[in-house]
């Protein structure tokens, strides 16, 4: 009995651990200013990075503004990437937990109940990121945890109408207060 115990605590912490480090991947790419009611400069570092390369085109010359319209197509598809990636590694140990009778019934249940809300959340991000595609925003990438939701987005001349019409469409489609809405603008 005890060591059923035991699977179970190990099986609930990696399900929390699997979301975390999920979020965590996810959330921390780029140079990134944050806008949430307020506006304040946040940077950070992509790990591996080797330094900050600045987004400001007033003395660069056109050709190289191409390239940095390319990387920031490609910042995009990464990011795409790595919440794909990120969240398929976290169903792959979801469903090993779900299908393994070893493990309690209790701990299954959670576990396809974790999976059954990863895939509502990522139908509600591709749904906003979308409609927020037919608003202009070309270049958005959004994430849904719980309650929760940080959406980059690359847009010249960002303003404070930007941030109101993208916490309409999310305070649209998932019904949820725009302060659990975090807008980060891609710089």
């Amino acid at each position: 009995m005890m060591v059923l115990k035991k699977k179970e605590v190990v099986a609930t912490a990696l399900v929390v651990l699997i979301g975390v480090a999920g979020y965590l991947n996810w959330s921390y790419q780029d140079t990134i200013r944050v806008t949430d009611g307020g506006s304040y400069l946040e940077e950070a570092k992509k790990l591996g990075e080797a330094e900050y390369v600045s987004t400001d085109k007033t003395d660069v010359p056109e050709d190289e503004n191409a390239e940095e319209t390319a990387a920031q197509a490609s910042y995009f598809t990464e990011a795409k990437m790595t919440k794909d990636n990120s969240r398929s590694k976290a169903l792959e140990i979801l469903n090993q937990t779900a299908t393994n009778e070893s493990f309690d019934s209790e701990v299954r249940k959670q576990a396809q109940n974790k999976i059954v809300a990863i895939a509502e959340n990522t139908e509600k991000e591709a749904i906003i990121e979308n409609v927020a595609r037919a608003k202009g925003y070309k270049d958005i990438s959004v994430y849904i945890d719980g309650e929760n939701v940080e959406i980059i987005v690359k847009k010249k001349d960002f303003s404070s109408q930007d941030v109101k019409t993208i916490k309409e469409i999310v305070t649209s489609e998932l019904l949820t207060s725009s302060k659990n809405i975090k807008i980060i603008e891609a710089k």
